[in-house]
């Protein structure tokens, strides 16, 4: 009979979670990541008859941030929270349950942990609805996405400036302090720097706008967050035929010419795909939404 259990990893089977990694995501960041957040404390690992099958990770993500009215008043609290992130199962292995298994205890985990959230990004859309019937989560996150092709025909009225993960961070928070969003680490950013340096891309600031960019291939561009002022006369950041969104555009195309550009941006309640997923842990059984904005969730390395 098949025996199945769940325990963290141990530290000298770290090169077998890299080599699990690599079977399931591939190569690209793998270094990176297990420099900058790997803990055995906070990974759990499905073994099968003396194998590691599966395996997934709990991030410290930071504090998801309450919307401010504009003035600096605060309507809520900062909830702390961790991710989810690289649920990953062996092929020979798939079917069985074995990546629910991996989400429910880290979920249990965050909350032993003394996360007041823990947050997911689903790989594909099928598996909001897949992990709603398993599991705690529940979509809460939304974003707008755009898939622009060809090169833009404006030209840019400034070209981006690649600025440090600091000076992004302080730029990013003053965008977003209409919107619920994720505070995220500092490391977050250093991790989606090493991927920049490996795939093309990086961090940058276009007038008072922010971008981050990441390379998927000779032809497509991702401009993973793109952070504008709002617009106080329409209450939304600027959508695909607006001057300054063009403009953005232009200026990325400037540096990294593609076919295409897919760009993620926050959306209005009610609008956009839904993006990321929340558990609440704890003590905590409500989370506020007051704002125009759906909950922005942010990089999700994918």
């Amino acid at each position: 009979m098949s025996e199945i259990f769940t325990r963290h990893p141990r530290t000298d089977e770290i090169p077998l979670l890299k080599n699990l990694w690599s079977s399931v995501f591939g190569s690209i960041g793998i270094e990176s990541f297990f420099r900058l957040f790997l803990k055995p404390g906070l990974c759990l690992v499905v073994e099968q008859n003396g194998s590691l099958a599966a395996m997934g990770y709990l991030l410290p993500a930071g504090s998801i941030t309450a919307a401010t009215d504009g003035t600096g008043s605060d309507d809520g609290n900062n909830i702390k929270c961790a991710m989810i992130y690289s649920v990953g199962t062996l092929p020979e292995y798939r079917g069985l349950g074995l990546g629910t298994i991996i989400v429910n205890s880290l979920i249990e985990l965050a909350g032993e942990s003394g996360y007041d959230a823990v947050i997911l990004c689903p790989s594909e859309d099928r598996l909001f609805e897949y992990y709603s019937n398993r599991t705690k989560l529940r979509d809460w996150f939304y974003v707008s996405e755009f898939i622009i092709t060809g090169l833009p025909v404006v030209t840019p009225l400034v070209l981006p400036t690649e600025i440090s993960i600091s000076k992004y961070l302080a730029v990013r928070e003053k965008l977003l302090e209409e919107v619920i969003h994720i505070k995220q680490e500092e490391r977050h950013f250093r991790h989606q720097l090493d991927l920049c340096n490996e795939l093309g891309g990086g961090l940058f600031r276009i007038g008072d706008s922010c971008v981050v960019v990441e390379r998927q291939s000779s032809n497509v561009i991702w401009i993973k967050e793109l952070l504008m002022p709002v617009k106080r006369e329409t209450r939304h950041y600027s959508l695909v035929d607006d001057i300054d969104f063009a403009n953005i555009l232009a200026s990325i195309a400037q540096i990294y010419p593609a076919d295409e550009y897919w760009v993620r941006t926050p959306a209005k309640v009610g609008t956009g795909r839904r993006f990321g997923m929340l558990s609440l842990c704890g003590n905590i059984h409500e989370l506020s939404a007051k704002s125009d904005f759906a909950p922005w969730y942010g990089m999700a390395f994918d």
